[in-house]
């Protein structure tokens, strides 16, 4: 009974003999390391340490271990997969009559949580001394920079007539404008930039933006916008529109010359203490916050990269230069907002700017619109693509659409692991709304997918139910029917749940179509 509870305890707890052998071991400290019971039994406990923690066990722990008959250290231990997992050990040994060990039981701490956190403390408050530096830097060099300036145009309106003097004080003109634009940089940076603070509909802002660059990321980047209307922060237009141009130059640098799509999307959502734990600031409160995401499908930010890409100066670009994202982290704390940051190596990566709304701007209908999850709606007709985007975003959805196949397609690779749904036109041009749904379910097997058609599919919906299809809603359609759909699907146990299909027709003409 004691052995029973020991295996079942929610804590990583062992046993160990007096060789240093295991003898027992719980079932979540099995758990944990990813092992099975016979893989661990018998073994050396330091086995599953890694070599530089077997080291200091040898040489520090043990001999305190068995002078003292207790010991607390702090490990890593070896999972089977070959990760690591920082613990804290706490063990106590039984002892016979002359104080020799005879066995030992240890209680085990995973420190993983605790880690990243620490890790993320550190990194804000270096964050935050390198910010007060550059603010105190940028500063000063201002105030100098109005001398140079200054002297030098007056300079020049008194040289006007001498050529190679107008040349010279041309330059250090051109040169004192950019070590002003770079001084600015590092007052956003810091937190101190910020000059205005009005009123701002997000969505308007962001359209301008992407509008103006459209040209700039290259004919090959589809920009793609799902803008949510009445979105109201408090801030500096000016600094908002740098952050945006700074994400979606990034982005198209992403895609590195091949085809691939940019998403910019706002919304409203609930912060939770989870997802600001995973962003670049730790200090703001949950609540509602507007959202500006910009999602490309490119190269994916490299694991070592990712940990330093908000550092100022540093670049993975042959000719980088300024603050870059270092400037988009400064302003997005100095408007008392967060950023998350997503990236899978050949899937793109996802930059989430989480900005508080106003306050007073929220409806009572915005405010529980912001966590039934997202649909992505794929129909090449455009008046059905908006009634469904505003009737599922009314019923509070977030809603991503696409305009055909290949563009809903991009838009899965950017956004797949956010999307709970697909609703997709079975009619459309070039690829066919159950073309699309076999590659969906071959970028990911569980995709919940529900076509949707004027006509009566009914040989092919059935055929593409086989493949793991939702169910099939013949247009014109309730929500409550693609609402049940999900629900029968979920409940069903997802892909392997059986579809909902159209009814069997005695002729063999198709419905009449009322829509795409």
């Amino acid at each position: 009974m004691v052995w029973e509870r020991f295996l079942k305890a929610p804590a990583m707890l062992h046993s160990i003999d007096r060789n240093g052998r295991l003898t027992q071991v719980s079932d979540l400290w099995l758990e944990t390391l990813g092992y099975e019971r016979e893989e661990v039994v018998g073994r050396p406990s330091t086995d599953f340490l890694t070599e530089e923690s077997r080291r200091y066990a040898r040489e520090v722990v043990l001999p305190e271990f068995f002078a003292t008959g207790a010991c607390t250290a702090e490990y890593e231990m070896v999972c089977k997969d070959g990760s690591v997992v920082p613990v804290r050990l706490r063990a106590t040994a039984e002892l016979d009559a002359e104080g020799v060990v005879l066995s030992s039981y240890a209680a085990i701490e995973n420190l993983t949580e605790q880690r990243v956190l620490e890790r993320r403390m550190v990194e804000s408050q270096k964050l935050e001394s390198l910010g007060l530096m550059a603010g105190g830097i940028a500063h000063d060099f201002n105030n100098l920079l109005v001398t140079i300036l200054g002297n030098a145009q007056l300079a020049l309106e008194l040289n006007r007539e001498q050529p190679v003097a107008l040349a010279s004080l041309t330059d250090i003109m051109m040169a004192a404008r950019r070590a002003a634009d770079l001084c600015r940089q590092l007052l956003a940076y810091s937190g101190r930039g910020r000059l205005q603070d009005e009123d701002i509909e997000l969505s308007p802002l962001v359209q301008e933006v992407a509008q103006v660059l459209q040209v700039s990321v290259g004919s090959d980047a589809l920009v793609k916008l799902d803008l949510a209307p009445d979105l109201h922060v408090r801030g500096d237009p000016t600094q908002l529109q740098q952050i945006v141009m700074n994400l979606v130059i990034n982005a198209g640098e992403a895609l590195d010359g091949h085809r691939g799509l940019i998403n910019l999307v706002t919304s409203l959502v609930e912060l939770d203490e989870a997802t600001i734990a995973n962003g670049s600031n730790a200090a703001i409160k949950p609540g509602l916050y507007a959202c500006i995401e910009v999602a490309d499908t490119g190269k994916g930010i490299e694991p070592a990269v990712m940990a330093r890409i908000f550092d100022p100066f540093f670049t993975t670009k042959p000719a980088g230069h300024g603050l870059g994202l270092a400037a988009v982290h400064g302003i997005v704390r100095s408007h008392h907002g967060t950023i998350t940051v997503q990236s899978s190596k050949g899937r793109g990566t996802s930059f989430k700017v989480y900005l508080p709304v106003r306050k007073g701007a929220i409806s009572p209908r915005a405010k529980g619109s912001a966590d039934r999850g997202t649909i992505l709606v794929i129909d090449d007709d455009e008046s059905v693509l908006k009634t469904l985007t505003r009737l599922l975003h009314h019923t509070g959805y977030q809603v991503l659409s696409a305009q055909d196949g290949e563009e809903g397609l991009l838009l899965a690779k950017a956004r797949g692991q956010e999307i709970g749904a697909y609703l997709v036109d079975v009619s459309m041009p070039g690829l066919n709304g159950i073309e699309v749904a076999q590659r969906l379910h071959e970028m990911d097997a569980s995709s919940t997918v529900v076509l949707m058609s004027g006509f009566n599919h009914e040989d092919a919906v059935r055929r593409a139910a086989s493949r793991g299809i939702a169910g099939f809603l013949q247009k014109p359609f309730l929500l409550e029917q693609f609402e049940q759909i999900l629900r029968a699907h979920r409940q069903g146990g997802g892909a392997g749940a059986r579809a909902p299909l159209p009814e069997r027709s005695n002729d063999n003409s198709p419905a009449r179509k009322t829509s795409s």
